[in-house]
């Protein structure tokens, strides 16, 4: 369900006042981590096909993606052939710009040929595959080698060819990044494929925070309190957490998990609300709810949980608050006129505006690198994703007729969103494009997850 900052407030309020060769032999066992991508074969004519990322409405380019080749003289792994393509699948599946072709169509043997003068690129073409991927690979050992080469097949040309050295059990990363060079190529611009994801589950009984990567594998559970856990929130650098949990017994309480050490300290154990941090962009400070004196007001202190400054003064409930790019402003939400809206104050001079005035319950706000704010919306009796600009126009609804999607949290590069949605019957995690398409699950835990928090 929705964990509503402006909802907790309430609730508390009525109760008290919130991740071969010999040669290549020798090479393989001296790589004891990733290794750098080493350029194969350049391209040889500018790619046919490029993404327009910033258009309104993107078409998916169709792409073929054959099981790869074990070259390995002892043939060991052999279900990488199938594994290896299908992370790659599942990105460039997931980033909206690209849609797999099922293997069934493919009219070329398994076992057809990788360089290009071999390949009947008809075959591919007459199935409407725009975009060809081959590759092959090598294990020794633990470690992975990988060779993928892309070709546009209606000009019948290589337009990518990369060779990478890994650990073959974090064979998943090996593949993100080439997916990464796939997407970097078409479209100009990084892929989402390293990035991380925090998350609240409840699959052990308890609400406790997680991370993942970007698509829900590599699943990690990093709190284990056996409590209630709240609010991830990342660091801009990607190495902490700020968290609400009832661990102690004390009511919402902040606390700053170190995930290089796993280290947990309490930030802000004030009396009342201490709830909904968010990072400056610098990391530096975070702004939160404090109800120290009764009224929940937005404050900000630093990473030691000292106050530095209280940003909001009114009668009604201030909450969930979140930086604009350049640190300068926030949004958050107030009941002041009378139901949950969005403003946006600015810091330096103190001004305050309502952003939002349509839909009477508004609420989770989040400002991406583009300048433009996410938050749920009350829509017919559920909620729903919408967008704005930071001026207030442009209102855009991406989500519709399917259950409650809330907690909006848009990637460190703004192009996409995540939410939790009940659609399937419980709260599960489900990514989207920024324009609202491309609406995918990554989560399938038991029990339910919201609250997505993303870093890069």
């Amino acid at each position: 369900m929705l964990i509503d900052l402006f909802l907790l407030m309430r609730t508390t309020r009525l109760a008290r006042f919130i991740r071969l060769s010999s040669p290549r032999r020798r090479a393989l066992a001296a790589a004891t981590a990733l290794l750098a991508f080493v350029l194969l074969v350049p391209a040889t004519a500018p790619a046919k096909i490029y993404i327009d990322i910033n258009a309104p409405s993107i078409r998916k380019f169709k792409v073929a993606l054959p099981d790869f080749k074990n070259l390995g003289e002892s043939g060991a792994r052999p279900e990488l052939a199938r594994a290896l393509p299908a992370v790659v699948s599942n990105d460039l599946y997931l980033s909206g710009y690209f849609s797999p072709i099922d293997k069934g169509a493919f009219l070329e043997a398994p076992d057809g040929p990788l360089n290009l003068e071999d390949i009947r690129f008809r075959d591919w073409t007459v199935i409407g595959a725009e975009l060809l991927v081959k590759g092959s690979y090598t294990v020794i050992g633990q470690q992975l080698e990988v060779e993928m080469r892309v070709y546009d097949t209606f000009w019948g040309r290589q337009i990518l060819g990369k060779r990478v050295l890994g650990d073959v059990r974090g064979y998943r990363k090996v593949m993100h990044r080439l997916s990464n060079e796939v997407v970097l190529l078409l479209t100009g611009h990084d892929g989402i494929f390293f990035t991380k994801v925090a998350f609240v589950g409840n699959a052990s009984g308890n609400k406790e925070i997680y991370v993942c990567d970007f698509d829900g594998y590599n699943l990690r559970q990093i709190t284990s309190d056996r409590s209630i856990a709240l609010l991830p929130r990342w660091s801009p650098d990607g190495r902490k957490i700020a968290f609400n949990s009832f661990k102690d017994g004390e009511g919402a309480k902040l606390y700053i998990k170190d995930l290089a050490s796993g280290g947990v300290r309490r930030v802000s154990g004030r009396s009342g609300l201490n709830t909904g941090a968010a990072w400056a962009p610098d990391g530096g400070q975070l702004a939160l709810t404090l109800s120290k004196k009764g009224n929940p007001d937005i404050y900000t202190i630093d990473k030691k949980g000292k106050i530095l400054r209280k940003l909001t003064n009114h009668w009604g409930i201030d909450v969930s608050p979140t930086f604009s790019p350049d640190g300068k402003k926030i949004a958050y939400v107030s009941d002041r006129s009378g139901t949950p809206q969005v403003y946006i104050l600015d810091l330096e001079n103190g001004n305050e505006r309502r952003l939002t005035f349509e839909g009477n319950y508004n609420t989770s706000p989040t400002w991406s690198s583009f300048n433009r704010i996410a938050y749920a919306s009350m829509n017919g009796g559920k909620f729903d994703i919408y967008t704005i600009d930071a001026e207030g126009g442009d209102v855009r609804q991406l989500t519709e007729g399917r259950g409650n999607n809330e907690d909006p949290c848009w990637s460190p590069g703004g192009r996409y969103i995540i939410f939790s949605s009940d659609r399937g019957g419980r709260y599960n995690l489900y990514l989207m494009n920024g324009n609202g398409q491309n609406q995918n699950k990554i989560s399938n835990l038991k029990g339910g997850q919201s609250s997505p928090s993303w870093t890069k």
